[in-house]
């Protein structure tokens, strides 16, 4: 499965506060930098504290990316919402999307920081980024 084209969701608690604009701007400047690099397309939200991430690439790159997720001292309790073999991209082009969380739903904000699959929560980080996105990168 290495070698497919697959789609990764996964949540995880920030370590970083809320509000340090400068610091989560670095996180997406470098995670842009290396999705172009490794050919990685998605969307990554950061609600309530939370990292929210809908990643798109070959195995192999999404396994990468994972590694240095896991021991990323930003984050904590990483969880793999869902990951499945694909045949398109849901996020073509956007190295990565940071769409603007705050006009969700009380029902779609909690899918996605607490109980959503990882089917639940693409669905609703394509819906944030079809409207305003704080970044299109």
């Amino acid at each position: 499965m290495s070698d497919k084209l697959r789609r990764l969701v996964y949540r995880s608690e920030s370590r970083i506060d809320h509000y340090d604009s400068v610091a989560l701007d670095a996180i997406f400047r470098i995670s842009l930098t290396n999705n172009k690099r490794d050919r990685i397309t998605g969307a990554l939200a950061l609600p309530d504290g939370k990292f929210v991430q809908a990643i798109e690439g070959v195995g192999r790159d999404l396994d990468a990316l994972m590694v240095r997720l896991r021991v990323d001292k930003r984050h904590q309790n990483l969880a793999i919402l869902g990951e499945w073999v694909i045949t398109a991209r849901l996020f073509p082009g956007w190295a990565m999307a940071r769409p603007d969380p705050t006009p969700l739903s009380q029902q779609a904000f909690n899918i996605v920081t607490k109980n959503g699959s990882g089917a639940q929560v693409t669905g609703i980080l394509v819906d944030m980024t079809k409207g305003p996105v704080a970044a299109w990168f």
